[in-house]
């Protein structure tokens, strides 16, 4: 298999109508991944936790408000990609092609806050390093659970260069957000040439 392509190298995409995009949603089990993707999707929060089996695609149409009071419609195609260890062998095949990501961990679950840096590295693994991505500490509605707190979720997207965000699938808190926030990421980073 080549190497991976550093940005410079990659070839330079023009948004256009009916531009499609792929965002890996990563993070370990039972961290709210396919629940925040359910709430911003939908506009549901499922109480009940059924695991993801290797990965759940949710699909998703936008419209960028452009400068000049342009508009152009692309679809995010939103990879939901399992977090239990016996998934792990497929994620470089899940991983193919993202054009963002969504790292997610459980404010309440020290592990998978842990976990994020092994996430990360696999990313770097598999040559995605370099693409927009945003870091997600979930649960926030669970606050009397809190076991990570802000400065320190702070600190560890400092040191990934990530933008950190608090969510709640739940309440939707800052749900919005971090969907508005990726998607201007994408487009930012992909609009060379545009």
């Amino acid at each position: 298999m080549p190497d991976a392509k550093t940005p410079a190298e990659e070839p330079q995409v023009i948004v256009r109508e009916g531009t499609v995009y792929k965002i890996a949603v990563l993070g370990d089990g039972a961290v709210g991944k396919t629940s925040l993707l359910r709430k911003h999707v939908h506009k549901k929060f499922e109480k009940n936790y059924i695991p993801t089996v290797g990965v759940n695609i949710a699909k998703h149409n936008v419209k960028l408000k452009l400068k000049g009071g342009e508009e152009k419609e692309i679809t995010l195609m939103f990879w939901d990609i399992a977090g239990q260890p016996q998934f792990y062998m497929l994620h470089k095949i899940y991983y193919n092609g993202s054009n963002g990501i969504i790292f997610v961990f459980d404010i309440t679950r020290p592990e998978t806050f842990t976990h994020i840096k092994d996430w990360h590295k696999e990313c770097v693994k598999y040559g995605l390093e370099g693409i927009p991505a945003i870091l997600v500490g979930n649960k926030i509605d669970l606050a009397g659970e809190r076991k990570i707190i802000a400065p320190m979720a702070e600190s560890l997207a400092k040191d990934l260069n990530l933008p950190y965000f608090e969510t709640s699938a739940h309440s939707g808190a800052g749900v919005a957000e971090i969907f508005a926030k990726i998607v201007e990421m994408i487009y930012g980073y992909y609009r060379k040439g545009a």
